[in-house]
């Protein structure tokens, strides 16, 4: 058995626990370099706690009575950890803290266990709170979990009061370098595991989220859009083929609502209503954040609308666009981009991230009218497509040198003898 760090037990008050000015008070274990908590059931005001010495402070007989109580718990750990040291066992502080209070106690539970008692609270919140698609991806975070401790850990599961924030770095560096995760995926799963820890403590099964200060930084994405050049000559080209007109019309239909696979399938002949500026919107919410995500009608978008209003698959589904299926819509996408010699990878984000550059922001659209059509829950999210609007920057800068330099050559050329002064 290796050599064991003393066993150190003092008494602590829990200040940021405080109710009707008491605080609860906690007997601290410290073992091996790990800390457990134990509840003592005594409460105390901070006038009456001896903090340097870990005792109530005072000397009547109610005092005296509760240090009398906390010297007895120190006594009896003392005395177990005697016990087991004398028995060649294994000690640590969850042994300690399991002997003291019984050892008929259920055990402290396990990271994989609150995962799943997560994800199960989570489950009955569909269409409540979150959305199926966005549940399906907590079963996908566990998973990782359990296939790094497995990995790195060579077993099934941690208890939570083993958890290190060591676990946090060297789990961000599995994700990264044996799943090879994108940051900005890997920063989601890391968020998942920071937020189980704190549903663990909220619940009591652990003190505090050694995790809590760990962050992931996101990185910043190139949004590929296309160019109103590109977009023209799709629009432009001739196809005989019925199902690849009925692609490219969906697709310029998406450049010109902003609409994602999802929403724009889903879209019907009754989510549309004349707006308050007597035209014709699209009245939605977007199926990945609920977000209100109400579009006004550009000619090109009414056209493809009017084109399909008799369409048999559109009539019998009650939609206004004839989509594929995603897998088969992204396959003819890049048929449509070998077509139209366009060497960007044509997918329907593609159209939405064109509809927020080159159709609206590059057109002058506000960037607080294109968040809101896009249904982005912050404006932030919105800036990322402003980064990459050169045109607006050229434009703009082409107003400034205009209202700078013309008043100067207008008066160079009312008075050419005019000498500088």
């Amino acid at each position: 058995m290796k050599k064991l760090d003393f066993l150190k037990v003092s008494f602590i008050i829990r200040t940021d626990r405080i109710q009707n000015n008491e605080s609860p008070v906690y007997m601290m274990l410290f073992l091996d370099g790990r800390r457990a908590y134990i509840a003592t059931g005594q409460k105390v005001s901070l006038k009456n706690w001896d903090e340097k010495n870990g005792r109530f402070s005072g000397n009547n007989s109610n005092i005296n009575a509760m240090n009398e109580f906390i010297d007895r718990m120190k006594y009896d750990v003392i005395r177990i950890y005697n016990e087991l040291k004398s028995k060649d066992s294994d000690i640590t502080v969850d042994v300690l803290r399991q002997r003291l209070k019984g050892d008929g106690e259920k055990k402290s539970k396990t990271l994989l266990e609150v995962c799943q008692i997560y994800n199960n609270n989570f489950e009955k919140l569909i269409d409540i709170e979150i959305k199926k698609d966005t549940f399906r991806r907590y079963g996908a975070f566990r998973t990782k979990i359990g296939d790094f401790i497995k990995n790195t850990f060579k077993c099934k599961d941690l208890q939570l009061s083993d958890i290190k924030y060591s676990f946090a770095i060297e789990y961000e560096q599995y994700l990264k370098t044996e799943v090879k995760l994108h940051q900005n995926t890997l920063v989601k799963y890391m968020q998942y595991l920071v937020r189980v820890v704190d549903f663990a403590v909220k619940y009591e099964w652990v003190d505090k989220n050694i995790l809590a200060g760990h962050k992931c930084s996101v990185k910043d994405t190139k949004r590929e859009y296309l160019t109103k050049d590109e977009l023209q000559r799709i629009m432009d080209k001739e196809i005989r083929l019925p199902r690849m007109d009925e692609v490219r019309d969906c697709f310029v239909f998406c450049c010109y609502t902003g609409y994602a696979y999802k929403d724009a399938t889903q879209l019907t002949p009754e989510h549309i209503a004349i707006g308050i500026n007597g035209k014709s919107w699209i009245y939605t919410s977007r199926q990945k954040t609920d977000n209100v995500s109400n579009v006004p009608l550009l000619e090109p978008a009414i056209k493809i609308i009017e084109k399909y209003k008799d369409n048999p698959l559109c009539v019998c589904k009650n939609r206004i666009l004839p989509m594929k299926s995603n897998q088969k819509l992204n396959a003819y996408l890049k048929e449509l981009a070998d077509i139209c010699d366009i060497k960007k990878p044509l997918t329907t984000h593609i159209a939405r991230h064109t509809f927020a550059t080159t159709v609206l922001l590059s057109n002058g659209v506000s960037i607080e009218a294109t968040s809101k059509m896009l249904g982005h829950s912050s404006i932030k999210t919105t800036q990322i497509y402003g980064k990459t609007v050169e045109s607006r920057v050229s434009d703009e800068m082409d107003k400034l040198s205009e209202k700078l330099f013309s008043s100067k050559k207008n008066d160079k050329k009312l008075n050419p003898d005019k000498k500088a002064q």
